[in-house]
This record gives structure tokens, C-alpha cells and sequence, in this order.
């Protein structure tokens, strides 16, 4: 009887344990689900808006490629365009548990009429370093889209700037940096309503 004494506080005291696992996981799961439903501006829903509504016009569409100072510039097709600007969709956060990585700002310059959603990494190892969407203050309508990225591929650094102009165009600027110290720069400038 004496040992069922104490045998009963042990069993409860694991109960409790496993049960507090069980809360705890719970508890992640929630914070995960929460934060795919987080109140994020909703990117990939508007670059595939931008893709359609490119894709549905017969706008012509030019791409001006300058490297390390050479400018070329070509008349591109739709599905060319659509390759171009699956950057901003891989770009977008919108991969599920990605918003839990990311911290949000809001800042309102009355100078520019524009309101700025920033969106920052809580720490250094994601690609994306930056997002800023830019919003009309009155309207709420994205005027532009910076997003600012970093990446490594073997001993090559990519630094990627790339701006998306509402309705008209968009850019995608790369720095690259090779092992050796060669550096080679990008500009990439796509046209389908805009002048350069």
C-alpha cells in the first residue's frame, strides 16, 4: 500500500509532463497557423494579378539588358515576360511558416502621399534581406515594390535589387561577385507600359 502511495504522484507528475508537450506543441502549430494568416501584404496575389494583366493585353514588352556597361535591348514574348517575373513570386513570402521569419513596419511619408509596408528578416541567413511596398495613401493601391535580396551559390555572392512599377514596368539589378574578386553588374529593365 505504502509503495501504491508513492507510485500514484509519479504516474500523475509524468501525466502532467506529457500533457504539457502535447500544450506546448499545440501551442507551435497555433503560432504557425497564425502566422500564415498574419495580416501581410499579399504579394504573390498581386504579382500573379500584374502577370495576367500583362498576359491579357497585347502590350509589346521590351527587355533592356545592360552588363558591366553594354546595353542591348529586345521585344519579348508573353511567356518570356512571365519567366522574368516568377523572380518576384519566388521572392514574395508566401511560402508556408515564412512570415514567422519576417518582422513588419509601417511608416507614412506625407511627403510622397505614400504609405510603406517594410518587411525584415529577424535574422541574417534568409535570402531576402528587404520587401517595401509602397501604397498610395489615399487609395491603398501599390504604386512600387522594392525587394532587396542576398544570396551564395559555391563561392559566387548575388546582391539582387529588383522594383516592381504598378501596371508599367520592372527592374531586376544584380551584383555578382566571383571567388577571384571579378565583379560583374546586371541591369535588367522590362517594359510593357512605361519608358525607361
Amino acid at each position: 500500500m505504502r509503495y501504491s502511495l508513492l507510485f500514484l504522484p509519479l504516474v500523475l507528475l509524468l501525466a502532467m509532463a506529457c500533457g504539457s508537450d502535447k500544450s506546448r506543441q499545440a501551442a507551435a502549430e497555433k503560432k504557425t497557423a497564425l502566422s500564415d494568416t498574419a495580416k501581410f501584404y499579399p504579394l504573390a496575389g498581386y504579382f500573379k494579378d500584374q502577370i495576367q494583366y500583362v498576359d491579357l493585353r497585347n502590350f509589346p514588352i521590351y527587355r533592356i539588358q545592360t552588363i558591366d556597361g553594354k546595353r542591348d535591348s529586345v521585344s519579348i514574348s508573353k511567356d518570356a515576360f512571365a519567366r522574368l517575373a516568377s523572380l518576384f513570386l519566388q521572392r514574395s513570402l508566401s511560402e508556408p511558416g515564412l512570415k514567422i521569419r519576417y518582422r513588419e513596419s509601417v511608416f507614412e511619408d506625407l511627403s510622397t502621399g505614400s504609405i510603406t509596408l517594410s518587411y525584415s528578416p529577424l535574422n541574417d541567413t534568409e535570402t531576402v534581406k528587404e520587401i517595401d511596398v509602397l501604397l498610395d495613401n489615399q487609395s491603398q493601391i501599390v504604386k512600387r515594390i522594392f525587394i532587396r535580396s542576398a544570396y551564395q551559390k559555391g563561392d559566387t555572392l548575388i546582391n539582387e535589387q529588383c522594383n516592381w512599377k504598378s501596371n508599367k514596368s520592372f527592374q531586376i539589378n544584380r551584383s555578382i561577385s566571383y571567388g577571384k574578386g571579378i565583379r560583374k553588374n546586371e541591369m535588367n529593365f522590362v517594359n510593357w507600359n512605361d519608358r525607361p
